[in-house]
């Protein structure tokens, strides 16, 4: 039987990606969540993460942060329903990926509704939609964003909605670049903002629009959804941004949209295929709260929940 003192280190650990950030969330010496990160290595058999910067799960580490995931999502609905029976009390926690756009825009009162009607804390991973299927993955979070309809394994996916996407521009900008529109060459002659290395939907309109590869044009990395937005208004580089986040922008004149190109990225839920009251109404939130903003999916409208 699993001593769920020491899972909860391991876990802890993992979360943190170091043993001293593990330690103060637990209220421990450092020497302490190592001893008991190591008896329970030594308990199983074998290596569960490994002591990388930060710290990362070994295979069997993931399959036991997964495992702690669970229970401790079951007893926080035993606490809720028998709190005399679960020691602690508190405030319950739940980990979740998001890209950035989505943390900016639909998402950002998903962690006030979780807190002010399930009592829980949020966990948030910000990360690239596209690379939110590996937290899933890993075990490090429940439920992810993410932008395909195809479930990770042990895992459902609903579908969510659709983001908008457009270019902007200061109007000086566009002036000093842009004055016979937007060309390949123009943009090869200026400055774009690229959310991080793996920036993979700027790539995407600039390829799919304008026949340009990443590295054929100069970039800012800026990884803040409202900084792609500043940095246009600044007229230091041109962005493509969710619509709604250039919308003040574009209605005070701060910002122009320099040629018509729009690409849609659908976004999906996935989240872990298990019984739980409570994380159930965890994806129902999600998801209402992406109805109240996501332009509806149309090929997929009524996209059943699979699973594998």
């Amino acid at each position: 039987m699993i001593d769920y003192k020491l899972l909860e280190a391991c876990a802890e650990v993992i979360r943190h990606g170091s043993f001293e950030k593990a330690a103060r969330a637990l209220g421990l010496t450092q020497s302490a969540v190592s001893q008991r990160v190591k008896l329970l290595e030594d308990r199983i058999g074998q290596p569960l993460i490994m002591r990388t910067k930060p710290i990362a799960p070994t295979q069997p580490g993931e399959r036991l942060l997964q495992h702690y995931q669970r229970v401790h999502l079951l007893e926080q609905e035993l606490r809720d329903d028998v709190p005399d029976v679960v020691e602690g009390g508190g405030y319950g926690h739940i980990a979740l990926a998001v890209n950035a756009d989505s943390l900016a825009t639909w998402f950002q009162d998903v962690p006030k509704k979780l807190f002010n009607e399930l009592n829980l804390l949020s966990d948030l991973k910000v990360e690239d939609e596209v690379l939110t299927h590996n937290l899933l993955q890993s075990g490090r979070v429940l439920g992810a964003v993410g932008t395909r309809d195809i479930p990770v394994q042990g895992c459902k996916v609903r579908t969510l909605g659709t983001m908008r996407y457009i270019m902007v521009v200061s109007p000086e900008f566009a002036a000093r670049f842009f004055p016979d529109g937007v060309t390949a060459d123009a943009l090869r002659a200026c400055p774009a903002v690229n959310f991080s290395e793996h920036d993979e939907l700027q790539n995407q309109f600039f390829y799919r629009f304008f026949g340009l590869n990443p590295g054929e044009f100069p970039a800012h990395t800026m990884p803040s959804s409202q900084g792609f937005v500043t940095m246009a208004e600044q007229g230091v580089a041109y962005a493509v941004v969710e619509e709604h986040q250039a919308e003040a922008g574009l209605v005070a004149g701060r910002l122009v949209q320099p040629c018509p190109h729009v690409i849609e990225r659908p976004l999906f839920w996935h989240h872990w295929n298990m019984e739980s009251r409570l994380l159930s109404r965890v994806n129902d939130i999600v998801c209402e709260e992406a109805r109240r903003f996501l332009r509806p999916l149309v090929k997929q409208a009524h996209h059943p929940e699979k699973h594998q």
